[in-house]
Formats: structure tokens, sequence, C-alpha cells
């Protein structure tokens, strides 16, 4: 287990890659976030993006599996605090996501045993970003 100790500022966690198939973005979308241009193919067509797309919703779940495998898992984390979230472009059917975490900063907060973390994370098709991320999280410090 990575304590916040053992952890510095620019260490990156390269992320796995994770194929965006349509019949999950309608399955998702149709039980979390049931708009047309995320479950009708035919609607989406003629709708502002061209297309079906993923939910921004879905994306950010598709990260959340990413940075825990290849970070989340490894890392004595307690809980995030704060996110902010930027869906640059629309993800569609056939998409296969991959990206990075990079570690910003790192406060130790010695009373309490822990430290807040910030990270910037994205997400891309492989080319071009489709989301990027701030996150400010606790971790644990290492036992005494």
């Amino acid at each position: 287990m990575l304590y916040a100790q053992d952890l510095t500022v620019g260490q990156r966690f390269a992320f796995g890659s994770y194929p965006m198939e349509e019949a999950e973005i309608i399955e998702f979308a149709t039980r979390y976030d049931p708009l047309y241009i995320h479950i009708d193919r035919e609607a989406a067509a003629k709708g502002p993006f061209g297309g079906l797309i993923a939910s921004g919703l879905h994306t950010m779940a598709v990260y959340q599996r990413l940075i825990a495998e290849a970070m989340w898992w490894k890392v004595a984390g307690i809980a995030g605090k704060r996110f902010e979230i930027d869906l640059q472009r629309p993800v569609r059917p056939g998409m296969v996501l991959t990206g990075h975490a990079e570690i910003e900063d790192i406060v130790m907060r010695p009373e309490r045993n822990d430290a807040l973390m910030f990270l910037r994370a994205v997400i891309t098709d492989g080319t071009k970003t489709v989301l990027s991320l701030r996150l400010e999280s606790l971790i644990h410090a290492r036992p005494a």
C-alpha cells in the first residue's frame, strides 16, 4: 500500500483502456440519463452531436474504473473531496478510452495523520482529450 509519504509531486499513474460499446452506452443511459442523444440512435443522428454519444456520467464512471485500477487499488485513499470536471468532447460508440492521472500537490496534515492530495487526470480516445479533471482527495499517512 502506498501512503502519502510514498508519493511525489509529478508522479503519474497510467490508465489501462476501456472500449465504449454502443450497447453499454444505451444501457447506462437508459438507467441513469435517458436523453435521446444517449439512447436513441436515429433521433441522436438528427441531434446536435450527429449521432449517439455516451452520457457524461458514464464517461465519469469509466474514469473512476480506470483510476481505481491504476491508482486507488495501490494508494491508501480515504475519500474524494472535490472534483473540477471538463467534458471536452463527446464519447462515441467504438472509442477506446485511456489516460493518466498525475499528482500536482500533496499537503501533509500530521495532526490528522493524513494528507490532501491534488490530482490532474485526463481521459483520451487515444489522440484527443475527452475529459479532464482535477481531484482533491484525502489519503492516509503511514501508520505510526
